[in-house]
Parts: C-alpha cells; sequence; structure tokens
C-alpha cells in the first residue's frame, strides 16, 4: 500500500481498563507512534480466537482506510506459533497465527500476508501484544518493512474453518447475543432457533414490543439476537459458544 498509516486499532481480550492495553499504548508511544491509538474492542471472547476470529472481520470495512489494528488474542502466546501479518483491503492487520485473521481474509478482495520475524530484547514470553506486535506496529508507523516471509493463505491456521458459525460469539453491555452469520447470509423470513424456541426477524429494537425478542443485522453486518430494553443472554441463558439453530 502506498498510503502511510491513519491510525492503530486494538483488538484485544484484555478486558476493559485493563492495564495490559495501557502498557501496549505506552509502549507505542515509546517506539515513536504519534498516531491516534483507539481500543477498537478491548472485550473479545477470552482464550477464542475462533469466536473472535468472526467480529474482528466484521469490524474491518468501518475503520479508516489504511489503518493498522493489532489483534491478540493468543492463548497461545509463547509457544512456538507464528506471528503474521496481512495486508487485506487497505489495511495492515497482526496478529497470531491461531485463525483470529482467518475469517477477514476469506471476506477481503486484496490479501497478502507474510510472517513477522522480529530479533527484540528483552522481550516477555508471555505479553506479545506489548513486546512483539507493538514495536512491529511501530515499524509500520515509520514506513519500514517487516522482516519475513511471504504466506499462502492456505497455510495459516483456520483456513478450513466456514465462513459463518452457527453460535453465539459475543455478548455486548447490553445483553445482546451476536452471532457467526454476516446479515446476507439469511432473509427476514427465515427463524433463528434457540433452544427450541422460534425467534423472528425485526428490522429495529422499535419494531416490537418491549420484552420482545427478536433477530436483526446489526450495525457490523452481524446477525445478532435481543430484547427490546431486556437482555437476551439472560432470557435464554447464552454465552459464548451457545448454539442455534436456521429454520428454512
Amino acid at each position: 500500500m502506498a498510503n502511510g498509516p491513519s491510525l492503530i486499532a486494538l483488538f484485544t481480550d484484555f478486558g476493559v481498563g485493563s492495564h495490559y492495553l495501557g502498557q501496549v499504548k505506552a509502549r507505542l508511544l515509546g517506539e515513536g507512534v504519534t498516531l491516534p491509538i483507539i481500543d477498537l474492542c478491548s472485550d473479545a471472547p477470552v482464550f477464542d480466537p475462533r469466536s473472535s476470529a468472526y467480529l474482528l472481520a466484521s469490524f474491518l470495512e468501518y475503520l479508516p482506510e489504511y489503518s493498522i489494528v493489532l489483534a491478540v488474542v493468543d492463548p497461545g502466546v509463547g509457544s512456538a506459533r507464528r506471528a503474521i501479518l496481512a495486508q487485506m483491503d487497505g489495511h495492515w492487520v497482526l496478529a497470531p497465527d491461531n485463525g483470529l485473521l482467518s475469517i477477514a481474509l476469506k471476506r477481503s478482495e486484496c490479501v497478502s500476508l507474510q510472517t513477522i520475524l522480529l530479533d527484540l530484547p528483552h522481550r516477555s514470553r508471555t505479553f506479545d501484544g506489548r513486546d512483539y506486535f507493538a514495536p512491529a506496529a511501530a515499524r509500520l508507523c515509520q514506513c519500514l518493512p517487516l522482516p519475513g516471509e511471504i504466506m499462502s493463505p492456505e497455510h495459516m491456521v483456520g483456513y478450513d474453518w466456514p465462513d459463518r458459525s452457527l453460535a453465539i460469539i459475543y455478548i455486548d453491555h447490553y445483553g445482546n447475543a451476536v452471532s457467526g452469520l454476516f446479515g446476507e447470509m439469511l432473509s427476514p423470513n427465515q427463524k433463528i432457533v434457540l433452544n427450541g424456541i422460534r425467534i423472528n426477524y425485526a428490522e429495529t429494537f422499535s419494531s416490537v414490543n418491549k420484552g420482545t425478542a427478536f433477530w436483526y443485522v446489526n450495525a457490523n453486518n452481524l446477525i445478532e439476537i435481543a430484547v427490546n430494553s431486556g437482555s437476551a443472554a439472560e432470557k435464554y441463558a447464552l454465552t459464548i459458544g451457545s448454539p442455534l439453530e436456521i429454520e428454512r
């Protein structure tokens, strides 16, 4: 990509307000980064690159062009798993090779992929977000190349994961339950079935009465189960990984 980066977006499972976020940002600033740094998502599904992969893929379209995304959901930190850099549809995304980028890559039109091979001193074995990915992102901010080897997408973890997930992959502050289904995958006349209960489509919360459950296509183009002025997660005892069915 010819243009320089516009911002750095952090996508992690570190937790909202976590000191880990502060340390990553401090490292970025200490490496000379002057771009805006935003918390894109700090409560991605914990230890769960697979669920997080669908969530991350849904965000990229809405970022400013030439964003750097530092994505860390990394239960394998300290192991032999690779670090990768993907350039896709106007963004740079850095992440562990554990499937976290697999769905975004499948949904992108223009993709290049490489490993990241940095030799860095004083690197903690358990905090690659701060000690490996942050310095790598800083090099991108300075328009410096990252050493590494070109990869083919079929060689990365998660390449064989399905384009959709019939499960809950995220639950937000309101108790809305986000699925791993993208908006174009269902039609409004279809129903979602949770624990044997059929849930109809509605376009917005105001389309149904208070306390009524419905499914809709959320602002990030993922299909979400919600309750008007209530919590779908509580109503249906949903957690990350809860299965759902589609009634044809």
